[in-house]
């Protein structure tokens, strides 16, 4: 009897287990396949959205890879032609480019000299390219064409058709923020520079030879770079017996300006905004030019000129003049972003400073660095242009490391080579024995079209040879890149009526300083005049400048 109970309750407990396992199976059953139903649906519908996405794209073109287009197609696009450059149809890479894309370029060459003329012209008749490139348009006048409708808005082409200046703006939180125009609106691609040769901008060089021969140690502070100025002065470095050295000089006043601004804690946010940067005590801006900073180094300029430390002619000095006094070997120091600018014979005894100089108040930035967004307007589709989207995803490639590689060295294994330690070598046969009379830019803008900068590209150190990143001048921005402010802004957008106004008022003010900084460096005006100097900026409409700014400033933040 008892053994028939128990048989009962396994009976039971038997029963009980195989409804919960039931339920639980039919429980993860339903779920796998509601899961499985979504994921199908998901699918689906990702599915229906590229199939969409491909409804929209134009049946010439080619969403993705090589060619671009299906059948060949013609563009027009008007370019600036350096004095190095033949004209654009003869250099390599564009002849290249058309077998790759399937997109043929008639190119309107324009010199140099006419090109400001000739782009007007253009715009004015209306009778317009397809697409302008290295036109050097100023800011105001991409954004005036923009809303006008005379170049066309890229945000959705950008979107759809340019996945690599898409994933610039991405990477890049300031081209971000500074290429869309005050309304949101891109009508331009940009000039992007990643590299620490070419953002560092102009450089200190100092004869690291005569540092030697003297027994000195190359600067660190401001107040050592006095002494190794006035020891240049007095000590007969280049041995002739004359009191001719000149200790410091570059081919022009505000230059040398430049490199000294960080010791003094001024231009904080880089060398895009020269004459506004942010007091670090109230986070507020701060016009550079009328601050007790800025006085103190226009006195330690004057310092230097007084005591002929600064070059006598620096007020009219220019690029031949500085090759010439250093080919003469008279020149101690200077400022560039090369170190050629002081011609080949002695080139090789110049390097540039071990760090940023240190300021009387401990002040230690170079403020020379540039942003990544070098300029917004190097590249303009027109409301000419029947294929926009061919002309997006002609110009997306150079801002891909694989397309700038191109655009900068050619084809790999006909142009150049790429050596065992990943650098890249020039390999055009011209080079090793080049004609007399023949410079690098001219062999090389045969090939490359990079020659006179300006272009819709990403410019990296390694595969771009400028004169920036030769041994000498690479390693002083070396030197100093540590010490660039953390934060370094673009350009600041404003609406037509802002900049108009805004250029009014820097027309008028930045020459007045201009001026002024002759005049007090030279002592021709005594720094007793500081007050009435500054006030008279104040007259000419500072309040209203600031104010400008300041909106300006506002919209990036928010972008």
């Amino acid at each position: 009897m008892r053994l028939k109970k128990v048989f009962v309750v396994l009976l039971c407990i038997s029963f009980v287990l195989s409804l919960v396992v039931g339920c639980t199976s039919s429980e993860t059953a339903d779920k796998e396949g509601q899961k499985q139903e979504g994921e199908s649906v998901s699918k689906q519908t990702d599915q229906e959205e590229e199939a969409k996405e491909d409804e929209d794209v134009p049946p010439y073109l080619n969403k993705e890879g090589f060619p671009i287009v299906k059948e060949p197609i013609t563009l027009r696009f008007m370019v600036r032609q350096t004095p190095v450059q033949p004209p654009h149809e003869e250099i390599f890479v564009w002849q290249e480019y058309e077998k790759m894309t399937g997109v043929k370029i008639e190119w309107i060459n324009v010199p140099d000299t006419d090109l400001a003329e000739k782009r007007n012209l253009a715009i004015a008749s209306g009778d317009l390219p397809d697409a302008f490139i290295r036109c050097n348009f100023p800011d105001l006048d991409v954004l005036r064409y923009g809303e006008q409708g005379i170049f066309i808005e890229l945000n959705d082409l950008i979107d759809k058709y340019a996945p690599n200046l898409k994933a610039c703006m991405e990477k890049y939180p300031e081209v971000k923020k500074g290429l869309p125009e005050y309304n949101g609106k891109i009508y331009a691609t940009p000039v992007l520079f990643d590299s620490e040769a070419i953002q560092m901008g102009t450089r200190l060089f100092i004869r690291r030879t005569w540092v030697d021969k003297l027994g000195l140690s190359m600067p660190t502070t401001t107040d050592e770079l006095y002494n190794v100025l006035k020891a240049f002065k007095e000590g007969d470095p280049n041995g002739n017996g004359q009191a001719d050295e000149i200790p410091w000089t570059s081919s022009d006043l505000t230059a040398i300006e430049g490199v000294l601004k960080g010791a003094w804690g001024l231009q904080n946010r880089g060398s895009k905004h020269p004459y506004v940067d942010m007091n670090e005590e109230t986070n507020e801006l701060r016009f550079i030019y009328t601050t007790d900073e800025m006085k103190e180094l226009w006195q330690y300029l004057n310092k230097l000129y007084v005591e002929g430390l600064l070059d006598q002619e620096i007020f009219t000095m220019d690029h031949p003049k500085l090759i010439a006094k250093g080919e003469q070997n008279l020149v101690g120091a200077f400022c560039f972003v090369n170190s050629q600018a002081i011609g080949a014979t002695h080139e090789k005894e110049y390097e540039g400073i071990p760090e940023a100089l240190e300021g009387p108040h401990g002040h230690k930035i170079w403020a020379g660095k540039g942003p990544v967004l070098s300029s917004k307007g190097s590249f303009q589709i027109t409301s000419a242009c029947k294929y926009p989207e061919v002309a997006i995803r002609w110009i997306d490639y150079f801002y891909s490391e694989e397309g700038a590689t191109f655009f900068y060295m050619g084809v790999e294994g006909v142009t150049y080579k790429r050596n065992p330690d990943g650098t890249l070598e020039y390999t055009i046969p011209e080079l090793e024995s080049m004609p007399e009379g023949t410079s690098f830019d001219q062999i090389v803008g045969k090939y490359t079209p990079y020659m006179g900068g300006g272009n819709p590209q990403i410019t990296m150190t390694h595969y771009f040879k400028g004169g920036e990143t030769h041994p000498i001048p690479l390693k002083a921005a070396q030197n100093v890149a540590p010490y660039a402010p953390k934060e370094i802004w673009a350009g600041f957008n404003f609406t037509i009526e802002e900049a108009e106004r805004l250029n009014e008022l820097q027309s008028d003010i930045h020459s007045y300083i201009n001026t002024m900084r002759a005049e007090f460096i030279s002592g021709k005006t005594s720094f007793d005049q500081w007050d009435e100097y500054v006030q008279q900026i104040e007259k000419m409409g500072l309040k209203e400048y600031m104010e400008i700014y300041q909106k300006g400033y506002e919209r990036y933040k928010s972008n």
